[in-house]
Formats: C-alpha cells, structure tokens, sequence
C-alpha cells in the first residue's frame, strides 16, 4: 500500500469537503472498502484501487481549476433585467426574445436572485398546460397543493400573487402548450395583479401574433417587447476581459466570430481556453489556444 497515495487521498478530501461515501462512488468502489484502504486493512487489489484513486484525484483538481465565468453586467443583461423590472414595477406583461444562448436565462436568473421574495422563476418544460403550470406557480410560492382542486388552486395563486406584489417569469415559454400560454395571462395579470414576463425563441412572437392562435387579449396586454439579437461585440469584451483584464481585441473579436454571436458558446470557449491553458502551463491567452478551445466546442453554422 502506498502511502503516499493514501495521503493524496486524505489531503482531497479534506481540501474540497468531499465526503468518504461521495469519493468511493465517483471512484468506482464501495465505502467500505475505501475505508478499509485509509485504515491500512484492505486486502483486496491494492494496486488497482490505487490507480483508480489517482485517476480521481486527477479529476477533482482539474474540475476545481475550472472556475466558471461569472455573470457579468453586460449591455445586454442590463436591457433584460430593465425589461423584467419595468413588468414587475407597472404590473404589466413583458415580451423578451432572442435566439438559442443569447443571455435570456441568465438575465432572468440573475433577476430572480436579486428579488428573491417576489420573483416567481419557472423554467418551462415542453407540453406544460394549464394544470401544470398553476401547480408550479403555486409550490414556487410555497403553497399546498395537496388537495386543493384546479379552481381553487387558481383563486389561491392568484390573491397570493395579488398580495405580495410579484412577478412571474416563464422562461423558454414558447414550451407552453396554447392553452397554457393565454392562461398565464389570466392567472398572473388579470387575476393575480402581478407582472407576467415570457421569455423564449423569436417564434413565441409569432405564436402570438397568429391569428389562427387566438392569442388577441395576450398580445393586446404585452406592455414591454424586447427582441434582441445576441451577444454584441462590446458585451463580448466585457465578458473576456472580466477573465483576463489584458486580453487583446484580436483574441476577443476571434472568440466572438466563432461564436457567432451565441453568448453561451462563448463562454464555454473561453472555459475551454483556460483548460488548455492549465494544461499546457500558459499564462496568457492567444489566437492559437483560442482555435484549440473552439475546437472542444460545437461551432453554430447559422445565424
């Protein structure tokens, strides 16, 4: 038994409060025999539990160099969460669009955690109707939903959100089935007094401008319309630059052009930049490790 290993082992642990029971599992191994290895009384295959140990080792010190990029208060976040406060003040419904990785969810969160006693945040799933999204609204508050029937869970939900002066974001609500779409309307604005904010694709506005949708009293009550078009060149350097103060435009405008404008892709190059930085013990950013990172990446071919 090495115990040079076994102290690796121990110094992991301790350094990232990682519990005994989580490590076996992601080792690969029972917690019994784990701590049978750190009390010296394994007698199984030492040699191939050690390696597994190191491996994982190996793994944890990498996934903790990773550090994520932070929420940064770009141009575009600013215009988003503006839009969600102008809904939430005015008790009005606000409309917010944009294409796949364009920043609408983290504006939205970024919004909820800054307000998070009268905020309601559902992240949409697909096919929610009517019934579904009552009851999330409801155990989002807090509510009992136990036995309570469809109505009144509706009058509940609504003089909840009346009295606390809330406002409810669905986001990825072009998910919402017809239904579920104009009720939200019902529920949080008319009934509940409270502002409605949908976010989702360009296609949710034109789900509710089509007439053949009868979706007239939703989009007659739309107070704030916020179609945007992904990540800007200026937000992209606020961004790079909140990870490294000294990177260059060059590098900058590079990430940007192959992320196409897609907010999220760029983050995760810039995530996989500092992977291939950390791996190759580089200490500033290049074109060169920038294609090696977009290269972990898949690329947009539209937009």
């Amino acid at each position: 038994m090495n115990q040079q290993i076994k102290g690796r082992l121990d110094e992991t642990l301790e350094k990232y409060g990682i519990s005994q029971n989580r490590a076996a599992r992601d080792i690969g191994y029972s917690s019994p025999v784990l701590s049978d290895y750190r009390n010296n009384k394994y007698s199984g295959d030492v040699e191939s539990l050690e390696e597994a140990i190191i491996k994982w080792i190996g793994r944890t010190e990498q996934a903790h160099a990773r550090k994520k990029v932070q929420v940064v208060e770009t141009e575009q976040l600013r215009r988003i969460v503006n839009a969600i406060a102008m809904a939430h003040a005015e008790g009005d419904i606000a409309l917010i669009v944009d294409d796949a990785g364009g920043g609408k969810t983290t504006a939205a969160r970024y919004y909820a955690e800054e307000n998070p006693r009268t905020t309601v945040y559902i992240d949409v799933v697909k096919g929610m109707n009517a019934r579904s999204l009552v009851l999330a609204v409801a155990e989002n508050m807090g509510l009992d939903t136990a036995r309570a029937g469809q109505q009144a869970l509706v009058r509940n939900v609504s003089a909840s959100l009346a009295d606390r002066n809330m406002v409810v974001i669905l986001d990825e609500a072009d998910y919402l089935k017809a239904d579920a779409l104009e009720f939200s309307r019902r529920l949080v604005n008319d009934l509940g007094k409270s502002g409605l904010v949908l976010i989702g694709l360009p296609r949710l506005t034109g789900t509710i401008q089509n007439l053949r949708n009868d979706h007239r009293q939703l989009e007659s009550r739309i107070g704030v319309y916020l179609p945007l078009s992904g990540l800007t060149e200026k937000d992209a350097g606020k961004i790079a630059r909140s990870v490294w103060p000294d990177v260059s435009g060059e590098v900058v405008d590079a990430m940007h052009r192959i992320s196409r404008t897609d907010a999220r892709q760029f983050v995760k190059i810039i995530e996989r930049a500092r992977n291939v930085m950390a791996l190759n013990k580089l200490q500033a950013v290049d074109l060169d490790v920038v294609e090696k990172a977009a290269a972990l990446v898949i690329r947009r071919k539209w937009r």
